[in-house]
């Protein structure tokens, strides 16, 4: 996926909001915008996905703030919500599903949806309730049946804190279908993206059989820069689990590798790439996505 024009207002709105994440002033906010604004115009890469570009706009902002991980007391917080809501999810939803297969994969995709900053556990329990009559713009269940193979193994790339708790019913499923999981997290903190400290604290390590990390705070996977063990674990999986956007962003494309991809489109951009509406959820096999493409590039060729 490369860039689109409204990705660059994006670009600044996201350091916006995690200044008044981080508690900056205007002054200093602005100097960081200014900045940002600098780097948009001579060296911005527009035919590098979203998430790339991204990553250097907040390495800028976490070296002029000094601030390493503004989000740190907010993905601690989401985490909290997240394990307080984990014995609904199990006892009212996963276990009550005559399809758990696909319930997992909505409680997945739901992790990405929701918002935990509903101000009652009451409210999210509701939200939650009315997320499962919603139904999904694709949902490539029956694909993913055909990879579950007792012995094989996935590589699980997870997206945000809070979110990973919800993930734990996917993997559970993998589990007890014999599947080897290896989770794959961010190697430093970038946004509220979930690092090993967070598969630790909701405790999502003790369910897998590994964990790599990408190696570092870019936003999204880039293969070439993530350590050896992420590749290792890359090559050795039968299929791959992607979670949310900036995950998309970057693994579009790839079609050597047969990747699921679970997120919500958030933006008109993705929702182009994905050939669905803004706000559509998603389970999509990467190769289901090749033919969509194909034929649409197809029907324009004709048009």
């Amino acid at each position: 996926m490369k860039v689109y024009p409204e990705c660059l207002p994006c670009f600044l709105n996201q350091v916006r909001k995690t200044a008044k994440v981080a508690g900056l002033s205007d002054e200093k906010t602005i100097e960081i915008e200014r900045e940002v604004a600098r780097f948009i115009w001579k060296e911005l890469e527009p035919d590098k996905s979203p998430g790339h570009n991204a990553t250097f706009v907040h390495r800028i902002f976490k070296k002029m703030s000094g601030i390493k991980d503004p989000y740190k007391n907010l993905k601690d917080k989401y985490n909290s919500i997240a394990l307080k809501l984990e014995p609904f999810l199990e006892e009212e939803i996963y276990l009550k599903a005559k399809d758990r297969l696909a319930a997992a994969v909505k409680l997945a995709a739901l992790g990405n949806v929701i918002d935990f900053a509903v101000p009652s556990s009451f409210d999210l329990e509701r939200e939650i309730k009315e997320f499962f009559q919603t139904p999904f713009a694709y949902f490539d269940e029956a694909i993913l049946e055909r990879f579950l193979v007792s012995g094989k193994e996935t590589l699980y790339i997870a997206d945000n804190a809070g979110e990973i708790v919800f993930d734990k019913f996917l993997i559970r499923e993998f589990k007890e279908r014999g599947l080897k999981v290896t989770l794959a997290v961010r190697g430093a903190p970038v946004l509220n993206d979930a690092t090993v400290e967070d598969a630790v604290s909701t405790k999502v390590s003790e369910i897998v059989d590994a964990i790599v990390t990408t190696g570092n705070d870019y936003i999204g996977v880039n293969l070439e820069e993530v350590p050896e063990e992420f590749k290792e674990a890359w090559k050795r999986c039968f299929f791959v689990i992607s979670k949310g956007q900036a995950n998309f962003e970057t693994l579009d494309g790839i079609y050597d590798k047969d990747i699921f991809f679970i997120l919500k489109a958030k933006c008109r951009p993705v929702a182009k790439e994905l050939s669905c509406n803004l706000g559509d959820l998603i389970f999509l096999y990467n190769k289901h996505l090749l033919d969509i493409k194909e034929r649409n590039e197809e029907a324009e060729e004709k048009s």
